[in-house]
């Protein structure tokens, strides 16, 4: 039973670990993806907003990418 305990405790952790990892390369990916194509030419009115949106826009684009993968089940 302890076992068994440990082994979801480890899965736990592998998979917050893997969370943590998609947050940052979606926060990452928003960094350039603004340094990079947003100018002095554009205006965004609360670039917090849009930077947040953005980097949920990553990590939602990412998770259909890894459930398209998987294919039909």
């Amino acid at each position: 039973m302890e076992d068994q305990a440990e082994g979801i405790k480890r899965l736990v952790r592998e998979d917050e670990a893997l969370q943590d990892r998609i947050d940052v390369e979606a926060r990452a990916t928003a960094h350039a993806l603004i340094q990079g194509y947003i100018g002095p030419d554009h205006k965004v009115l609360n670039m917090q907003n849009f930077y947040s949106a953005l980097v949920q826009a990553l990590k939602a684009a990412r998770a259909q990418w890894h459930t398209d993968q998987a294919g039909p089940i």
